[in-house]
């Protein structure tokens, strides 16, 4: 299913290495099919293999690595119209994509909202100046027409170009939750304008009884993925803490493999995902990427090759 009005997705890309992930191409794959463009925006870099080849709506834009996402989602902003547009979406790649994006965007036309995303929070940093903190988490957050309206005045009072230029990195990555993650929800909300979360993370925690979870998608990962989230955050393969390690929880390859997208390259993705990270990810041997491509096969009922 495609957003049926003119629509954009500007996808955010952050890589040292001079390449592009398999699941950051898999995931532009599935939103160049659900939006009528995609922007692919990424910080400059010299790249050692060929770039993919993705659909003829997706453009490449390549900027300076300022701001965060915020900088990145601004500079792509100032080259549209964006009155042109019924929705624009500000997506990232701090997730991995393992499945279609149907039913989300299914869900979404249904709703009666000016701005959607795929997960809300309530969680309040010591930092935050703001007295009521709910946001939809923006690693994916999609605007309609009423929100894109506001992003220009929004960009103004916050002086985006002032925050990007920050150079103290704390700073810089506490501003941008404040006044970007936290700040843009609460701004269209107090202009008026309704969201809409495709998890609700209160009905979620009282389902599951998580009880003070600070963030569903780390923590709680399993449990969203088994009730239908179609994301992975990136956090849980390189970046948990050896508490959270310790937690018994399903291996996030196993998960994968069992609610993958069916007609998807889900082993060359896990394969690739394994070996990413200069050491920030288990090395896996060649005899246990096979029992991944084998364990993948037999979740498939296919043959192995």
């Amino acid at each position: 299913m495609i957003l049926t009005e003119k629509s954009l997705c500007v996808f955010i890309h952050f890589e040292k290495t001079g390449y592009i992930p398999r699941y950051v191409e898999m995931y532009v794959n599935e939103l160049s099919i659900h939006f009528t463009e995609v922007i692919f925006v990424q910080n400059k870099r010299e790249f050692h293999t060929n770039l993919p080849d993705f659909k003829k709506n997706v453009s490449l834009h390549f900027v300076a690595n300022e701001g965060y996402d915020l900088g990145m989602f601004y500079k792509v902003f100032k080259t549209i119209n964006h009155i042109d547009y019924k929705h624009i979406a500000c997506i990232n790649d701090s997730n991995i994509l393992f499945k279609s994006l149907t039913s989300v965007i299914s869900w979404s036309a249904k709703q009666k909202c000016d701005f959607w995303g795929l997960i809300d929070s309530y969680e309040k940093p010591w930092f935050s100046t703001h007295e009521n903190t709910y946001h939809l988490q923006s690693h994916f957050v999609v605007f309609n027409e009423k929100a894109i309206a506001l992003l220009p005045e929004f960009f103004e009072k916050i002086n985006v170009d002032s925050i990007i230029s920050e150079k103290d990195i704390k700073q810089l990555r506490r501003t941008v939750i404040n006044e970007w993650e936290i700040g843009l929800t609460q701004y269209l909300i107090l202009n008026g304008l309704k969201p809409a979360s495709y998890v609700c993370s209160k009905s979620f925690s009282k389902e599951y009884s998580t009880g003070k979870a600070k963030n569903l998608t780390i923590r709680f990962f399993p449990q969203l993925i088994k009730s239908g989230y179609p994301l992975l955050k990136k956090k849980v393969i390189f970046g948990r803490t050896w508490k959270e390690k310790l937690r018994f929880q399903p291996s996030w390859e196993s998960l994968l493999i069992k609610f993958g997208q069916n007609d998807w390259e889900i082993s060359s993705m896990i394969e690739d995902l394994v070996r990413i990270g200069n050491g920030s990810v288990k090395k896996y041997n060649n005899s246990t990427l096979e029992w991944i491509r084998a364990a993948y096969q037999s979740m498939r009922g296919e043959k192995a090759a």
